[in-house]
């Protein structure tokens, strides 16, 4: 049997490989067809589906479904909480992190560290590598900096 004949496998690494393309691409969209694939490949070794038609439909419908019902549940994982009068309590905001790529107004190209991981980072100010700066603001998985003064 070639990798090919295995669905079951060949679903599941194209699940994990949507799931670390949404690392890289922004949207959280590709999120759900990596869950959908992953579904596929379940149900498709579970039940020894061979049909590629039948596994096809399968993962769209599961990748449809998860879009429609899970993404507003994991979206609110990611974004920060709103208090009463409606502020954003982010836990990032206040937080000084080091630019690890250049940040030009309005390019999303800059690159943040922060507890560890790469964040996308953009600002009103053209701010240089190795700066240290703090965070103001959060726009989805971009974090708004400023200048520490």
């Amino acid at each position: 049997m070639s990798l090919l004949e295995n669905y079951p496998l060949v679903w599941f690494i194209i699940g994990i490989l949507f799931l670390f393309a949404e690392l890289i691409m922004p949207g959280f969209i590709i999120f759900f067809f990596g869950i959908g694939a992953l579904v596929t490949a379940l149900l498709t070794l579970v039940f020894g589906i061979e049909n590629v038609a039948v596994q096809i439909l399968i993962f769209i419908v599961s990748s449809m479904l998860s879009l429609v019902f899970l993404r507003n549940f994991f979206s609110k994982l990611f974004k920060g909480k709103v208090d009463a009068k409606g502020k954003v309590n982010d836990e990032f905001i206040g937080r000084k992190v080091m630019v690890v790529r250049e940040i030009k107004p309005n390019s999303l190209k800059g690159k943040v560290e922060l507890n560890g991981a790469l964040w996308e980072a953009d600002s009103e100010y053209f701010i240089e590598k190795d700066a240290v700066v703090e965070v103001i603001g959060r726009k989805d998985l971009t974090l708004i900096v400023k200048p520490v003064e």
